[in-house]
């Protein structure tokens, strides 16, 4: 009751008294005129409806008008209408009609009762009730209408009509709504009025409407069947939820991202419970292990994360858990404003495989470069053995030759094909030959008509046999050596 007080302190300074009903008739508010009309203490509570009823019957001798009222009410929500009876002369009058009594479009119910002395005590009563049923109407905070039921034109309008929508009074009383081009779809207005006809009332139905700016606004429209002068009108509350199925939708989409992840999603409170997650995490853990047990994707050292969110501490995790043969990298916010964890899994293994791989190849290319590098030095060991022995050989060549050139004879070397590689010594002179001439001629084409021993001993020489004989050469006797290594001819 308390809830309501700030709505209706209004009726407070009302001289008549005024009762305030939800549509099951329990008892919300009465005004001070109330109390001091069925004679009780002001700071007394307000008895309940049949409690009040049967006071006024006791206190004024009517009992059969006011019961028929409340059989009126109970039979007919939608009841709009006043019983008069004299008492003492005084004409006493209790008026019922529904009204909204909050935000949300609840229905309730007002009763006023007043009492009529002379006719200019009527009129002034008159107009105090005008002016306490416009007081209720235009407090309410939704852009409230009454219409005629059979043409649909306006009947009248509150404060917060204007708005809402964009008209002023003036503008709509007296025109319907379609006229006003106020529906987006004339068929979610037929869908209205089949309801009003067979309900007498609609509730929080979802519908589209326009006002003078044409901007659609996503409403939810309640309304009920109220008479007034026996004449049938629709009382109708629209709420706006534009901004809030906007929000709907951005949630909706977040919600969906969420769920169209092919990848496992999941979400922890601060007690290590599993408080949500996607289909795609599902799918997963049963593919692997044959359960639905979402805790398999459950890192290890828990307790820092736990610890995390139960401080608050805004921060990010980096995990990686194995489940059988696959490996996830779980990457985990945590959120101060929930105090939650989610974690996002990507499967990583063949990236792990590819990382193994690359790693086993690295070691191999590190192990063959060793390998190189070993080689390359023994190499470089073995050129620099070569060099010194060349120069060695160089060197034993010069002391040969200065012995040679002093013997009187010649050193012939060749290849493997008896081609002359070196030709010198003292005993070119004799034979009429320069040091080195013929080089890469064949033996016999240097030593023209030589002795056939003397090829025969180069040839026994190349099979690695070393060989001397006695020959004979333009004329002159010589002594012939020769091995696989050097020939020495002395003539």
């Amino acid at each position: 009751m308390l809830r309501f007080e700030s709505v209706f302190k209004g009726y407070n300074t009302f001289k008549d008294a005024v009762l305030i009903t939800t549509s099951e008739l329990s008892v919300i508010y009465c005004n001070p005129a109330l109390k001091k009309f069925i004679c009780i203490n002001e700071s007394t509570p307000c008895p309940n409806l049949d409690k009040l009823l049967e006071i006024i019957s006791e206190q004024n001798g009517e009992r059969e008008g006011i019961r028929h009222v409340l059989t009126q009410v109970c039979s007919n929500p939608e009841w709009t209408g006043t019983h008069s009876f004299l008492s003492e002369e005084v004409s006493i009058h209790i008026h019922s009609t529904p009204v909204p009594i909050s935000d949300d479009g609840m229905m309730g119910r007002i009763w006023v009762f007043s009492e009529t002395f002379p006719t200019i005590q009527t009129d002034e009563q008159f107009i105090q009730s005008e002016k306490l049923f416009r007081m209720v109407f235009d407090l309410i905070p939704e852009g409230i209408a009454i219409s005629d039921l059979k043409t649909g034109k306006f009947y009248e309008v509150n404060e917060h009509f204007s708005r809402w929508w964009g008209y002023s009074r003036d503008e709509v009383i007296g025109k319907s709504a379609v006229e006003m081009d106020f529906w987006v779809d004339i068929n979610e207005r037929n869908d209205i009025i089949n309801r009003l006809q067979r309900y007498g009332h609609f509730h929080l139905i979802p519908v589209k409407m326009r006002g003078k700016d044409k901007k659609i606004k996503q409403i939810l429209f309640s309304g009920r069947i109220i008479t007034i002068n026996n004449t049938p009108y629709m009382l109708s509350i629209p709420i706006d939820v534009t901004n809030i199925r906007q929000y709907e939708e951005k949630i909706w989409s977040l919600a969906s991202f969420i769920e169209l992840n092919p990848n496992p999603v999941l979400e922890i409170n601060e007690y290590g419970s599993i408080t949500m997650n996607n289909e795609a995490a599902v799918k997963t853990i049963t593919y692997l292990t044959g359960s639905s047990d979402l805790h398999h994707f459950l890192p290890d050292g828990m307790d820092e994360i736990l610890d995390a969110i139960h401080t608050g501490n805004e921060t990010t995790f980096v995990r990686e858990v194995t489940i059988h043969d696959r490996i996830f990298l779980e990457y985990i916010y945590i959120t101060n404003q929930y105090r939650t964890a989610r974690m996002y899994l990507t499967d990583i293994t063949e990236r792990k495989k590819v990382e193994y791989e690359l790693l086993r190849k690295n070691e191999e290319l590190a192990a063959a470069y060793e390998e190189i590098m070993s080689t390359e030095e023994e190499l470089r060991q073995n050129y620099d053995k070569l060099v010194l022995q060349e120069q060695k050989l160089i060197e034993n060549q010069k002391k040969l030759r200065m012995i040679v050139d002093h013997i009187p004879g010649i050193v012939l070397t060749t290849d493997t094909e008896l081609h002359v590689k070196s030709i010198f010594g003292a005993g070119l002179e004799k034979l009429g030959l320069l040091p080195n001439e013929g080089l890469g001629k064949k033996i016999e084409d240097v030593f023209v008509n030589a002795d056939s021993g003397m090829l025969q001993a180069h040839e026994k020489a190349l099979k690695g046999r070393e060989y001397s004989i006695e020959t004979h050469y333009k004329k002159r006797d010589a002594h012939l050596f020769v091995s696989a290594l050097s020939e020495f001819l002395v003539i």
